[in-house]
């Protein structure tokens, strides 16, 4: 008699269970979207580190690791070509190639972001970025920058859809 009571429970459990669950339980699977609910002005530093992807990425050594660039080379003391990682693909399947990257360039240039971070990480006036191949940028400086690559790996990479429903910057969340 015990054993069938017991056995009533667990099935009266997961029974509720099971019906809580499909009648508008939440569904834990990744949507792929990026929502952002608190727009004060500090949680941008949460978001981009954690959704973004720069270019490249200092380790704990403080040495240069590639990420979304896979290497880079100085042609001369005003202009660093830097050749792309492929196949890589955003959340909503878009592809990471150079054309982003300028979206996401001129976007920084036109904001002189980051702001919080502070402007000694914005580019000079006249630094201009060209594309090579869908794989390969050049980027043009007026005058020669030490700390290029540094500032580099503070600019995170956005897709066409976040610039389409959020912007970029402080002042768009």
């Amino acid at each position: 008699m015990h054993r069938l009571m017991a056995g009533s429970f667990i099935f009266l459990f997961l029974l509720v269970g099971w019906v809580y669950l499909s009648w508008g339980g939440q569904d834990s699977v990744p949507r792929g979207e990026l929502r952002v609910v608190d727009r004060h002005r500090y949680n941008f530093i949460s978001v981009v580190f954690n959704v973004f992807e720069p270019l490249m990425a200092l380790d704990p050594d403080g040495n240069l690791v590639p990420r979304l660039a896979v290497r880079w080379q100085w042609l001369d003391d005003r202009t660093l070509e830097v050749v792309l990682r492929q196949g890589v693909a955003f959340h909503n399947g878009e592809r990471f190639d150079a054309e982003i990257l300028k979206l996401n360039w001129e976007e920084n240039i036109r904001l002189q972001q980051p702001y919080l971070a502070g402007q000694f990480l914005n580019f000079q006036a006249g630094t201009r970025l060209e594309v090579i191949d869908p794989h390969t940028v050049r980027f043009i400086f007026p005058q020669p920058d030490g700390t290029a690559l540094l500032k580099l790996s503070s600019m995170h990479i956005g897709n066409r859809q976040f610039y389409a429903e959020h912007g970029w910057g402080e002042k768009h969340w």
